[in-house]
């Protein structure tokens, strides 16, 4: 293992470029196994330094550990994590990144990119200027890093929620799908080596391939990911409707005096005993949809997480393809890559299946709704169409009225439609492209391991 003297920040900084992708795995420990050459460079470091040397030889002193103390309990919750970070190159100088670490049984891959979504970049290390010097405080005072860092987390956390975010776990839900979606309008995608050929130009052919089927399951989830967040606007609208119904319904009842309305109180007193009912069907409709909402969300960033990673074995292989020096050196990793692919793929088929399931109990919850008022509605129609209209009072309660009916009716029918449009939306992914294709890049990756690939270096 190399060793590393300290290193003191100068505040110059250096860029990741618009199309570079870098990665490095490690071990249970946080030893550094395997990185490609676009790490090496950046970190301006020798490759024999950071091989077996712990990955926190990169980390910048104004990041606060309480965002690595969430990254490890995330980690090993089995969960893949993502964060806005800086890194401390070998010669003082900064450079940001857009980093996620994902594990891989009793190891970690971590994949970093240039961070291209200023506003969450921002808000982040706002969050973490008011972090850390509370830490370093705590570290003055005698605190040892982890018990500073613990209650870094917890601060982090408070800022959250204070911003309007549940938590941490669905910031980063919202980070890595944005920063992709950014990427994908800037950079130049998996790059083409046409003259390439033997088990390398197949891995290159058929990241080309995933990657369009993914694009496709990228805007499938946008769109149900809009009208989840639609349905959960919706429906406190349509409980704030019920009770204005029986508002109306109790109004007319007090003011009824001479009895016009004593044919239709029948119907509005249904109106008026059916909002606790509706009120609570609602409630158990809403708790559906944020179920609904969190499964789409994570989804994404599920999906947004396999393209990263079908990106990186494309540049990668390009990088082999290439003869890149120090590629050669972390051939390896390209085994932990396509894992890390794999286990992503099947992960969000699992989840895409999920999603269905959530969205078909939530559109048979709304379809008891519209069952429910379906008579009353009607029946207060057909009493609005013989209403006696000449009297100017009695036209003004049944004006008031109708609007009722109308709204109750707009809303309802603004749920079925969002409910159906969700579950046409929500039936899971044809996953068969996708399976055909990681299961040509197992058979390339097994034949590739342990020998020299069969390729011709020409670009």
């Amino acid at each position: 293992m190399g060793t590393d003297a300290k290193v003191v920040p100068t505040g110059a900084r250096h860029e990741v470029g618009v199309d570079e992708l870098f990665f490095s795995t490690t071990d249970a420990r946080g030893i550094i196994d395997q990185a490609n050459s676009v790490f090496v460079r950046l970190t301006r470091r020798s490759r024999d330094v950071l091989i077996g040397a712990p990955h926190n030889i990169i980390r910048h002193p104004v990041m606060p550990g309480g965002a690595f103390l969430l990254m490890w309990d995330t980690l090993e919750a089995g969960e893949p994590f993502c964060a806005y970070v800086d890194n401390l190159a070998g010669d003082g100088s900064t450079y940001g990144v857009f980093a996620t670490i994902t594990p891989l049984g009793d190891d970690y891959l971590s994949v970093r990119a240039r961070p291209f979504v200023d506003g969450l970049h921002d808000a982040a290390f706002s969050l973490y200027g008011a972090v850390r010097p509370m830490e370093l405080e705590l570290r003055d005072k005698g605190w040892n890093p982890h018990e500073a860092a613990v209650v870094g987390a917890e601060k982090l956390g408070e800022l959250l929620v204070g911003a309007g975010i549940p938590s941490y776990e669905e910031f980063i839900w919202k980070a890595l799908p944005a920063e992709v979606e950014a990427r994908l309008e800037v950079a130049s995608g998996i790059a083409k080596r046409p003259l390439a050929t033997g088990d390398l130009a197949g891995m290159l052919d058929i990241a080309v391939k995933i990657d369009e089927a993914l694009q496709f399951w990228v805007h499938r989830l946008d769109d149900l990911q809009r009208v989840a967040d639609a349905l959960l606007a919706a429906a406190p609208q349509f409980s704030q409707t019920m009770e204005a119904n029986a508002h109306v319904a109790d109004r007319i009842n007090e003011n009824d005096a001479e009895g016009f309305f004593s044919s239709a109180m029948v119907y509005l007193r249904v109106w008026a005993q059916m909002a606790p009912e509706v009120a609570g069907i609602v409630t158990e409709l809403l708790v559906q949809l944020d179920e609904l909402r969190r499964s789409c969300a994570q989804t994404r960033f599920r999906i947004a997480l396999a393209v990263l990673h079908n990106w990186t074995v494309g540049q990668f292989v390009v990088e082999l393809i290439d003869n890149v020096p120090g590629s050669d050196e972390a051939r390896p990793a390209i085994g932990q890559l396509g894992r890390a692919l794999d286990e992503g793929l099947a992960t969000t088929a699992e989840q895409s299946q999920r999603n269905a399931s959530l969205a078909t109990a939530a559109a048979e919850r709304i379809s008891t709704l519209r069952d429910l008022l379906d008579l009353p509605q009607t029946m207060i129609r057909e009493w609005l169409s013989r209403a006696d209209r000449s009297s100017a009072t009695f036209m003004e309660m049944v004006d008031t009225i109708s609007a009722q009916v109308d709204r109750t009716q707009a809303d309802i029918d603004l749920l079925g439609s969002l409910s159906d449009e969700c579950r046409r939306i929500a039936v899971p992914v044809d996953t068969q492209v996708v399976e055909e294709q990681t299961e040509l890049l197992r058979s390339l990756l097994a034949a590739h391991q342990g020998h020299r690939p069969r390729y011709a270096m020409s670009k």
